[in-house]
């Protein structure tokens, strides 16, 4: 017996003498974590929390938020599109977008449909008011900085656009329009547009926006109420008009739509709990029925709901947030900690009957403890290499889902393991009293395996080989076939197919890349983000989403460019040169427009220079700024500060460019690169930092998942090697599970990608929990297998295939029903979640069934066979070491 098993062994008596100390220490610490409830506080801001935290669009952003009116740092934008994106452009954080287009979608650049429009901001603008506590406070006072942009003005010049038509006064282009020889900018304004010559046509959204500063008294509450205010004034205006629609977009509505995936999730918890109790209810039926396990089975479910409780009230206490995208976390540990019970339980059945009940429950958790303790360990470090990543939503799922899986295995050994011991107290007394009417009970070979007294005949494989009087099984039949030459031809053809079709597909660039590294092995996966995966599917938010992220993508992709420290423009090659870099930016490949859609202020100041002709004085910094305000030029593009001698200069800027025709997010990754390697080359003139909020989250979000995806995968799969090195000491058994759980994984990449899964932060994560689920079923079997070898080694080679045939028929009889158990009830567990219609939960039940499926062929076929083949080698070898002849026995034959 090995030590592990001798420290189970010991253990599971002593449990048996002492139950109810188990017992109580984890009842009270599930009691005491309650406190930790109150301090629960939530994580759900997708701009945050599924950006990489290296990602330089953090900084980028950092960089933009001096310059207050294209950060809006201090605002809380309420935005009434006809798709807006102002908000997401200046500041995604704390915004409000109402998509105002007509209900039958068509043209809304007409007066009839702008008049409505008009009367509703009016009564927006001069009716609704904010309280702070004290006091209502009119919109007028709100606004802050962006007053001066005013919605009447927009939607004036819209009316007069159309009223105009010889365009002799008003032009309507895009982004930048002209209104008596004075340019506009609309690109905030207009949406889903239609264009000939140059001009709109048509426009399926417009945009309105209302802001309120945050920086007030009370700002935050000022916020709220504003925003409750306008979202119920806007959902009547929709219920009353007749052509128009006012859909809404903002910040907290996106976390109320989040938290109501967690909210439908979290009922179908229950009945989950009632369907794999049930099927534990079920599968542990046996006869007589003393001998069944029902009380055992609801423990076995009760045991992951207390260490649940215990982690939320744990990690809460220590201040770390709840976000939505660990509803799935229960589901995860309740099937785990079931699969632990079904091994439990197993070794129950496979202890010596007759025995006292210490003597019994020893045994029972000397044959599981191990398995147990193996697939625990694996996952949980599987689950910790996640802490590491660069994506705070994975490495927040990985943080509870590491502590919940560490708690759950305590509880599954103390509390689960000590009521085990006090429900088969009376399962025990009536096979004592059996064993002592009856002379002699003949032990069962399928069921029971070996039940000498010994656990260390228990643990060991003791040979059958001569069965010329014995009825075999199924599972003897099922053994014996997979050593004829037909299964293994079977398996291994099936094995390279499977792996033929991760080959063959198509992969793109990147990816194709980060597998050469490692073995060059998915195919085609999609790393496309889209915002609409973190809803409902039948969300109002899902189509809102939808249509602002093509409206973005399409036509109105404005980059802010900040500009800090001032440029010494005093110097005309520096001029130049900043020209030069703006050429560049707004004529890039495919999708700028030119200098029509760039808003920088320095041409107009050149204009202005140019115009009175003198232009000594006029780029010097200590005359810029009165030279700017004279020429009555908005004053949102720049700040100021005091130089040395007190003068007020201009000491940074910033300036849009709007780029269009993108189609998804991978093209967005590429457009960003080369527009940072535009700004590289000029970064010894200037310090430039150039933003959209689309590129923090989801492009590069989406752009790091794939070396995400790699750099976890290989160091959790190097890691499982490791720890099952450690448990088993066999390099055999390394290579069997790594070829597994290699396998399994480029599978369940493949598959859900021809699921409709893309890889993204929220696949990723169903990623490392692959990893840790394939390791489980492959793990029993490769522990059971190679943890014990008989000790008469001639006694195998003398019989080809003894060996490997009771070897696999102990293993199956001590693990295959308990894994088989595991990955059924796993997928069952899994059903209620198919009535969640959201992309998140869909990624996990989909990766959990997949694992489920393709973790017990593998374990229970592929592995066999591996086993088999691998024994087919050495005997080959044996043979070869046998037939050559050695030099002693040449001379002696000579």
């Amino acid at each position: 017996m090995r030590k592990l098993e001798r420290f189970f062994d010991g253990y599971g008596q002593y449990v048996a003498r002492k139950p109810f100390f188990f017992i109580l220490v984890p009842a009270l610490l599930t009691i005491v974590s309650t406190f930790g409830f109150l301090s629960f506080s939530t994580q759900d801001d997708i701009w945050d929390i599924y950006a990489p935290t290296n990602g330089l669009s953090r900084v980028e952003e950092a960089g933009i938020k001096r310059f207050e009116y294209a950060s809006g740092s201090h605002h809380h934008r309420v935005s009434i599109p006809f798709v807006l994106i102002h908000f997401l452009v200046l500041f995604p954080l704390c915004q409000m977008q109402i998509l105002v287009s007509k209900k039958n979608r068509g043209n809304i650049l007409t007066n009839e449909a702008l008049d409505e429009v008009s009367q509703a901001h009016k009564f927006v603008a001069d009716n609704i008011t904010a309280w702070d506590g004290n006091h209502q406070i009119a919109y007028k006072n709100l606004c802050g900085i962006y007053c001066n942009d005013s919605n009447a003005a927009v939607l004036a010049f819209l009316q007069a656009t159309l009223n105009d038509t010889a365009r002799s006064s008003f032009k309507l282009t895009f982004p930048n329009a002209e209104a008596l020889q004075k340019k506009i900018f609309v690109g905030y304004s207009l949406g889903d547009l239609k264009l000939e010559k140059g001009y709109v046509t048509e426009a399926k959204m417009v945009i309105l926006h209302y802001m309120v500063d945050t920086s007030l008294p009370n700002g935050k509450q000022l916020a709220a109420d504003f925003e409750t205010k306008v979202r119920n004034f806007f959902a009547s205006m929709t219920d009353i008009s007749h052509h128009i629609k006012y859909s809404v977009l903002s910040r907290t509505r996106e976390l109320e739509e989040q938290r109501a995936i967690t909210i439908t999730s979290l009922p179908f918890l229950g009945l989950t709990i009632i369907v794999l109790t049930a099927f534990m209810l079920v599968t542990l039926v046996r006869f007589p029925l003393y001998t069944s396990q029902h009380w055992q089975s609801i423990v076995g479910v009760l045991s992951p709901g207390m260490a649940l409780w215990t982690t939320t009230g744990l990690l809460w206490g220590l201040g770390y947030p709840f976000s939505n995208i660990l509803t799935v976390v229960p589901f995860l540990v309740v099937t785990i900690g079931i699969d632990d019970a079904f091994l439990i339980l197993a070794g129950w059945r496979q202890s010596t009957k007759g025995e006292s009940l210490d003597v019994r429950l020893g045994q029972s958790v000397a044959i599981s403890g191990a398995s147990v303790t193996v697939t625990s360990v694996t996952d949980v470090a599987c689950f910790a290499t996640g802490l590491f990543s660069n994506m705070p939503v994975v490495q927040l799922f990985c943080l509870y889902t590491t502590v919940a899986l560490a708690i759950d295995f305590v509880y599954q050994m103390t509390f689960f393991t000590a009521l085990v011991g006090v429900f088969v107290r009376k399962q025990v007394d009536i096979e004592k009293e059996l064993t002592k009417t009856e002379t002699k009970i003949e032990k069962t070979k399928e069921e029971e395996g070996s039940s000498s007294s010994s656990l260390g005949s228990l643990l060991t494989f003791v040979p059958t080989i001569s069965q010329e009087a014995h009825i075999r099984n199924i599972l003897e039949v099922f053994i014996d076939f997979l050593h004829t030459s037909i299964a293994k031809v079977i398996v291994v053809l099936a094995f390279f197919a499977h792996i033929s079709v991760l080959l063959i597909s198509r992969i793109s660039s990147r990816i194709i890349i980060y597998f050469q590294i490692c073995l060059a092995l998915v195919s085609n996966v999609n790393t496309d983000f889209d915002m609409e995966n973190l809803y409902l599917e039948d969300s109002p938010l899902t189509d809102i989403s939808r249509r602002m992220q093509n409206f973005v993508l399409g036509e109105a992709f404005v980059v802010n460019f900040g500009v800090y420290p001032m440029p010494d423009f005093d110097n005309a090659e520096i001029r130049e040169k900043f020209e030069d870099m703006v050429k560049k930016l707004e004529t890039m490949p495919d999708y700028g427009a030119g200098k029509e859609n760039t808003n920088l202020w320095t041409r107009e100041y050149s204009n202005a220079v140019a115009f009175w002709g003198d232009t000594e004085d006029f780029w010097h910094k200590e005359d810029m700024v009165s030279n700017y305000r004279e020429y009555g030029m908005d004053e949102k593009y720049i700040t100021m500060a005091n130089d040395t001698n007190g003068d007020e200069i201009i000491d940074g800027f910033f300036f849009t460019i709007t780029y269009h025709n993108f189609s998804n997010f991978l093209q967005v990754e590429s457009f960003l690169e080369d527009r940072r390697e535009i700004l590289k080359n000029y970064s010894s003139f200037f310090t430039v930092h150039s933003h959209h909020p689309f590129e923090k989250v989801p492009t590069e979000s989406a752009a790091s998942a794939p070396f995400n995806f790699i750099s976890t995968s290989v160091s959790a799969v190097v890691l499982m090697s490791l720890l099952v090195l450690v448990f088993v000491m066999n390099f055999e058994a390394i290579i069997s599970v790594v070829v597994s759980i290699v396998s399994i994984c480029l599978g369940i990449v493949v598959y859900l990608h021809l699921w409709n899964v893309n890889l993204d932060a929220v696949s990723l994560i169903s990623m490392l929990m692959s990893i840790g689920f394939s390791v489980d079923y492959s793990a029993h079997v490769c522990y059971h297998y190679f943890a014990h070898v008989h000790i008469d080694e001639q006694l195998w080679r003398s019989h080809i295939y003894a060996e490997t045939r009771d070897r696999l028929l102990s293993t199956f009889r001590g693990v295959a029903w308990p894994v088989m158990q595991s990955g059924l009830s796993t997928i069952l567990g899994m059903f209620p979640l198919m009535f969640v219609r959201a992309y998140v939960v869909a990624v996990f039940w989909k990766t959990v069934i997949l694992v489920g499926i393709l973790g017990m062929l593998h374990a229970l076929v592929l592995l066999p066979v591996i086993f088999i083949l691998t024994h087919d080698v050495k005997l080959l070898f044996r043979r070869k070491r046998t037939v050559a002849p050695s030099s002693h026995s040449m001379e002696l034959a000579s």
